[in-house]
């Protein structure tokens, strides 16, 4: 079970897909069928769990799924088989969470897009792009999460290891300059202070500013145009494209960039929409069809979703929707703290651990469901986001025992003991 929910993440990253009149299959859809095949056929799951965050999941989708209905039946049906797949992985993880290692899963999802990473990099040199490693759209999204995890074991890896990850920590700086992928490189650096400031936001302002400093000189260093635009951009992530200079003359304004004049063209339009329908919003996927229908004059790099899942569930989904949205973030947070805060008063983990957490897992995701367009990618990130404090939990608990050298007689209402797992820091 852990290999097929394992899996079923790594597909989303695989440039594979079937577009059907309806739906667009991957082969996600088929790893969680047999997921959910293989635990209510074996027996796996006969107690079933509904955590806080599980139900949360569950309001959010059955609004999503009215509000894609509210549009047209085509629509809705839609909507509603690509959540009733979204919601069977959530409803297999939820069950699983209680005997997951999370620190054998990490490995295999990170091993996993450190292979497709290697791909995406030799295809584009193969095919002449020495930078700007973009053109594979599902693979480059390993860009953004392997730092992610690797920042995971970080946090919990023994000495002995700690020193050959921070070499491939980084060593994978260059390579995310050389993808050009914004959202990874702004993660990175994140996660990077996070790390060496050890969670203190004291400690992280003063170094995240640094950090900025040294992306502007590095901007100013390197004599290579599309390296220095993709840095001016996360230099000045306020700064909007000016999609009405391309509408009027045809072509970009010096120093904007395709994703700008998109981004900025969608902000303008979701804002009047939002103005309009404030409440409900236009419904679940009507922002696209307001844009090909009403501006099918525009270029296509403007015609497309909006990047951003905050900004696009306020436009289609309403105040309702987001209030939804939000609240799966805050309570994730607020549970995880209780997880993180627990385990440190039982000595399991340390002061620094525990500051780090939230931070390094939450932060990121956060950053990229609100600068990408809306998907299945989307939805499974923020179901990992939901049910991450039972996983935390549970993780936590199978790793004292393992390291007790014991199995769990009962993972259920798993307790804390006092006694630190190996190698856990303060």
């Amino acid at each position: 079970m852990r290999y097929l929910l394992t899996f079923a993440i790594l597909s989303l990253f695989l440039p594979i897909r079937l577009e059907t009149s309806l739906v667009l299959l991957r082969p996600f859809e088929l790893l969680v069928l047999l997921a959910l095949i293989t635990g209510l056929a074996t027996g796996r799951w006969r107690n079933l769990a509904f955590s806080a965050g599980f139900l949360l999941l569950l309001s959010f989708l059955g609004w999503d799924i009215v509000s894609a209905f509210s549009v047209d039946r085509e629509n809705g049906l839609r909507e509603l088989l690509q959540m009733s797949a979204v919601g069977a992985f959530a409803f297999a993880l939820a069950q699983e969470a209680r005997r997951l290692e999370t620190d054998k899963a990490v490995n295999i999802l990170l091993i996993g897009m450190a292979m497709i990473l290697a791909y995406t990099i030799a295809w584009h040199v193969a095919h002449g792009y020495l930078i700007g490693w973009k053109h594979l759209y599902d693979p480059r999204l390993a860009f953004t999460f392997v730092p992610i995890a690797l920042a995971g074991l970080l946090i919990f890896v023994n000495r002995v290891k700690r020193l050959t990850l921070w070499i491939v920590w980084t060593g994978i700086l260059p390579l995310l300059v050389l993808s050009g992928e914004r959202k990874a490189l702004l993660i990175y650096l994140f996660l990077t202070t996070a790390l060496l400031a050890r969670g203190r936001l004291a400690a992280m302002v003063p170094a995240i500013a640094a950090g900025f400093m040294g992306l502007f000189v590095l901007s100013t260093m390197v004599d290579n145009a599309y390296v220095e635009k993709q840095s001016q951009t996360i230099l000045h992530p306020l700064r909007m494209g000016q999609y009405q200079y391309l509408v009027a003359t045809g072509k970009y304004a010096p120093g904007d960039t395709p994703s700008n004049v998109q981004r900025a063209f969608a902000f303008t339009l979701s804002r009047q929409l939002i103005s309009e329908h404030p409440l409900l919003g236009v419904g679940t996927n009507q922002f696209k069809n307001i844009v090909d229908t009403e501006f099918s004059n525009l270029p296509d790099e403007l015609r497309l979703e909006i990047h951003g899942e905050f900004q696009r569930i306020l436009t289609e989904n309403g105040i309702i929707g987001l209030c939804l949205y939000i609240l799966i973030w805050l309570a994730a947070w607020i549970r995880l703290a209780r997880v993180v805060n627990l385990a440190l008063h039982h000595g399991l983990i340390g002061a620094a651990q525990a500051r780090l957490l939230p931070l390094v897992l939450l932060v990121p995701c956060a950053v990229y469901v609100g600068t990408e367009a809306s998907g299945t990618r989307a939805f499974v990130t923020l179901i990992l986001v939901s049910l991450l404090p039972e996983l935390t939990r549970h993780g936590l608990c199978l790793s004292l025992h393992k390291a007790l050298g014991r199995h769990p007689t009962s993972m259920r209402h798993p307790r804390f003991e006092g006694r630190p797992l190996p190698g856990s820091a303060r």
